[in-house]
């Protein structure tokens, strides 16, 4: 498995959020692994490295990252600003609680 750089450890997961580039329509898209600093995802349209995109989790306002790599359908995703240790376990749970 590539780690492509990460600054924390991900977390599995399998959970649906919102995803979009700006301006662009809004897809629902698979959360495969998580960290306080970004998230890898499974898309259904092409994004190339460095596209500025918007990622929605349960409870939270759109958040603004990065693609930094893509493999096909998968991208990794740096968000802009790293989520607080007690946001991202709220995130986290909520997400495997499907909320």
């Amino acid at each position: 498995m590539q780690s492509h750089g990460r600054k924390a450890e991900r977390i599995p997961l399998q959970a649906d959020i919102d995803f979009r580039r700006t301006g662009e329509h809004r897809w629902k898209v698979n959360v495969v692994d998580i960290s306080p600093q970004g998230c890898r995802v499974e898309l259904p349209v092409r994004v190339k490295v460095d596209d500025l995109i918007w990622v929605t989790f349960p409870g939270l306002e759109a958040i603004q990252g990065k693609v930094c790599w893509v493999d096909e359908w998968v991208a990794g995703i740096e968000f802009k600003n790293p989520l607080h240790a007690a946001v991202f376990d709220m995130v986290e749970q909520r997400m495997r609680r499907g909320e």
